[in-house]
């Protein structure tokens, strides 16, 4: 798992921003290392204001109930990479996004967690790491499925996860749990046919959970978390993540990508 020398990758600090521009984010900064523009990406962000995204290939008709997401005021946004529908709350989780080229990722020769054969070796080390981190927290952590590979704690889901290969990169972002709103999350998601709200939110409470509801540790704080699995990823991966902000180049491009993407009704809503 370990070598002498610890290379060097890019830490992106800590932000709150909003749906699009989160997703504009991270497509660029995926560009930004197919480019060489910049070493490998590790970087965790948060979401104001709460967020409902659909995977790059769902219907958005058939998975959000739009008039709740404007009379709740909850923005919608699509994402480039696959999985489900998710609804992102402003306090109620801290995302991560993982951008490397393939080659670098590393290889785990023996893992702390027992994985599901189905999950892939690319899935593997990434959730590796963050288990790692957030058993730092005090909270057991396994490893399974659910439609993408996922984080348990107790028995419940933790974190879900969802990526995208381009050019030999990956992109690997998913959500930390902190706290869950299973009634929200259900007046906003539509419900699978056949099955009822009240259903969905009991299947929530009993299968879902989240770091500030699972924790021992009263005063945990947002700084704290991103801390400890950040260090999870360095140990993990055996690298020292450098902080860099965005470049102007990047910036300019998430601007970009913000107006002709993930702000555009087309895009959003370009599957039935």
């Amino acid at each position: 798992m370990a070598s002498n020398s610890k290379k060097k990758w890019r830490y992106v600090p800590f932000g709150t921003y909003s749906g699009s521009k989160n997703m504009a984010i991270d497509e660029t900064l995926l560009n930004s290392v197919i480019n060489g523009n910049s070493p490998n990406i590790i970087r965790f962000y948060q979401w104001n204001p709460t967020t409902a995204s659909i995977g790059k290939h769902q219907s958005f008709y058939q998975e959000i109930d739009e008039k709740e997401t404007k009379s709740q005021k909850i923005d919608t946004v699509r994402r480039i990479s696959g999985g489900g529908a998710v609804l992102h709350e402003a306090l109620g989780e801290i995302t991560y996004a993982v951008i490397c080229r393939l080659e670098d990722l590393p290889i785990i020769k023996k893992t702390l967690h027992n994985f599901e054969d189905s999950i892939s070796t690319r899935y593997k080390v990434i959730l590796e790491a963050l288990a790692c981190g957030i058993e730092k927290l005090g909270m057991p952590i396994n490893i399974g499925k659910i439609h993408c590979p996922a984080l348990f704690s107790d028995g419940k889901k933790i974190s879900g996860n969802a990526q995208i290969i381009r050019k030999n990169v990956l992109l690997q972002h998913g959500t930390i749990l902190l706290k869950v709103f299973p009634e929200r999350m259900y007046e906003i998601l539509k419900a699978p046919k056949g099955t009822s709200y009240s259903h969905m939110v009991r299947s929530v409470r009993s299968k879902v959970t989240g770091i500030m509801q699972q924790s021992k540790d009263a005063e945990i704080n947002y700084e704290d978390i991103v801390s400890i699995i950040k260090s999870g990823f360095e140990d993990v991966f055996n690298i020292s993540l450098e902080p860099i902000p965005f470049s102007l180049e990047e910036e300019a491009e998430i601007d970009s990508l913000v107006k002709s993407r993930y702000s555009n009704e087309k895009w959003l809503k370009k599957y039935e």
